[in-house]
């Protein structure tokens, strides 16, 4: 899987991982356990962790990492989708859209109590940028206490400034129209360059633990258009002058 990557990652988690059933639950927890491990290894040595996912379960084994080294940060998510669907919501049954509602408590826990993570309260976490919710997951995110926002802007002022914070960045965030490579591509948001300046504000604003990100698709890219614009976009939340420590999950190699 050519993902066009800027640099090389200090830790590439093996494709074995996945094993003969890469859907099931025992899967995950293993990828999510090995990158629990990384993780917890970089907040051990006070590294920011970068880890490229195929989805965005995989930020409940970076969120587990930190939870080893008693580490509690608040959750910046940015996606298209509100990944808040559980096994009673769902209508396909897709893990990939209850990550978050996973990581809150709500539906089905295994994979937090395979990883050992405690479930972050909804006032810690905030959504950055759905605007492709369906109408289950629209319920439960209404009657909950995530904090929910269009853009940064919309609840920057809600997050105490100077705390620690992990972002999780759903590349398909960005507008098709800079990054059209995606799974589920949604209409709508922001440019870029838009994100970049975001993500330079959060690394201004806060203290930024690591970031989890969950990939474009890269047989889509055509001419690496969309890995450039989403690298582009990453690129103003990492350490200036100091390279970030880095993990890659394969899946999909």
């Amino acid at each position: 899987m050519n993902l066009d990557m800027h640099g090389t990652f200090d830790v590439v988690l093996p494709s074995d991982l996945v094993g003969d059933e890469p859907g099931s639950m025992e899967a995950i927890v293993r990828i999510n356990s090995a990158i629990r491990d990384v993780v917890a290894d970089c907040a051990a040595r006070g590294e920011v962790a970068l880890v490229l996912c195929g989805d965005c379960l995989s930020a409940i084994g970076c969120l587990a990492g930190l939870e080893r080294r008693d580490v509690y940060p608040f959750l910046l998510w940015f996606d298209a989708h509100g990944d808040f669907h559980t096994t009673e919501t769902t209508l396909s049954g897709h893990l990939g859209g209850m990550p978050l509602a996973m990581i809150t408590g709500r539906g089905d826990t295994s994979l937090l109590s395979g990883v050992g993570l405690s479930p972050l309260a909804d006032t810690r976490v905030c959504l950055i940028g759905a605007r492709d919710v369906e109408p289950g997951e629209r319920e439960l995110l209404a009657a909950s206490d995530v904090l929910q926002g269009r853009c940064l802007a919309d609840v920057l002022e809600r997050l105490p400034k100077g705390c620690p914070v992990w972002v999780h960045f759903d590349t398909d965030y960005i507008s098709s129209r800079d990054a059209p490579a995606m799974r589920y591509p949604a209409s709508g948001g922001p440019s870029a360059l838009d994100v970049r300046a975001e993500f330079e504000m959060i690394a201004r604003r806060f203290s930024v633990l690591g970031v989890s990100i969950s990939a474009w698709a890269p047989h889509l890219d055509e001419g690496s258009r969309t890995a450039s614009a989403c690298w582009g976009a990453i690129a103003g939340i990492l350490p200036h002058g100091d390279r970030a420590n880095e993990s890659g999950d394969r899946r999909g190699d």
